[in-house]
């Protein structure tokens, strides 16, 4: 099986929306803005969207007019439909609710693909020591993060502390496509890695009909290759955090992905409280630190999406730190010290990519 760890390979209660992009699609070129297609020297920029996998996609394809748009479409659609099939925690015939539902030792033999992203997962969980963990889904569940819906109070710590058996990435054998959990209770959840895998399967399918130019968007996870319409580089926009379209930084995106992980548009509400939905495979608790948001930049997008969770979970200092001495390419967004306003802090590997 062909791994996909990509790293360094780069030259009262209320719940918030849970699927805001974010990045935005900067307002130039003007074909980003288009709903359809638009023409410029022979070649053509087709927009393609839609709803999938409880967010949208967006697709804009760069090709001469001889492509065939609606067959691009359905093939894009189906692959789409079959990460969800696969992954999804909120269809109970997935073959992650079914893992979920699995007695301890029982032998699972999962697809291809859902092998090859467990495989990453479990990977980038023992890189970041544990920062990054596909188990912690009851947790999620706990804190009203699931399919089950909004809580109305905060877990104790006797629910959580209940929790220890059963959640750890190590918890989780994986041999070829041969899936084994030790307790009965471990539960996976693909949320912080799934979408990324969605927008490589994407861009491979882009790739094999011999389309080298285009902006593939899942749910606020992109990754780039060749150039738009004008034959200038792709040009993205880091969200300003609590900004509605605001803007925080662009960036040129140079045949990469970037995965962003944040805390301020999806949370719940308890007693005037707020809960990020990134929970901390340590404490199993939502995180509580200054990082508003983090963004990495890497040759995969799953890759980028786990990382960017992994940091988002760490804190500001443990995560700068790893970031820079892994050779991370990761952008920080922080809530000021004095708590009115933002600071930003890149990684020399996020500085050499884009300055």
């Amino acid at each position: 099986m062909k791994a996909r760890f990509w790293l360094n390979k780069v030259p009262e209660q209320t719940r918030n929306s849970e699927h805001g992009s974010l990045f935005l699609y900067l307002a130039l070129p003007l074909l980003l803005l288009l709903s359809a297609c638009a023409e410029q020297g022979g070649r053509q920029a087709v927009v393609l969207s839609g709803p999938t996998m409880g967010t949208d996609y967006r697709i804009t394809v760069v090709s001469e007019a001889s492509l065939d748009v609606a067959q691009l479409e359905t093939d894009i659609v189906g692959q789409l439909d079959a990460v969800n099939a696969s992954m999804s925690n909120w269809l109970s015939d997935s073959e992650v609710s079914q893992i979920n539902l699995l007695p301890a030792n029982q032998a699972f033999q999962v697809s291809n693909s859902l092998a090859e992203v467990l495989d990453e997962a479990l990977q980038i969980s023992k890189y970041t020591s544990g920062a990054f963990d596909i188990t912690t889904a009851p947790a999620v569940r706990l804190w009203g993060f699931g399919s089950e819906g909004v809580v109305n109070k905060a877990p104790t710590g006797e629910q959580l502390e209940s929790l220890r058996q059963s959640v750890g990435y190590y918890k989780l054998r994986l041999n070829g496509n041969t899936l084994i959990k030790s307790h009965p209770g471990t539960e996976v959840n693909l949320s912080a890695i799934a979408k990324g895998y969605a927008v490589d399967q994407i861009a491979q399918l882009l790739e094999s009909q011999g389309v080298t130019d285009f902006l593939v968007n899942v749910g606020g996870e992109l990754r780039a290759s060749g150039r738009n319409v004008n034959q200038q580089v792709w040009k993205v926009a880091i969200e300003k955090p609590q900004v509605l379209g605001g803007v925080q930084e662009v960036i040129e995106l140079r045949d990469l992905a970037i995965a962003t992980s944040g805390d301020y548009r999806n949370y719940l509400l308890i007693d005037g409280k707020k809960y990020s939905h990134t929970i901390d495979p340590m404490t199993l608790r939502p995180v509580l630190h200054r990082i508003a948001l983090v963004s990495v930049l890497s040759e995969q997008t799953s890759t980028a999406d786990a990382l960017a969770t992994a940091l988002m979970a760490m804190g500001e200092d443990a995560a700068i730190r790893f970031a820079d001495q892994h050779e991370i390419a990761a952008y920080f967004v922080l809530r000021s010290a004095a708590g009115d306003g933002f600071e930003v802090s890149k990684s020399e590997k996020f500085k050499q990519l884009t300055e």
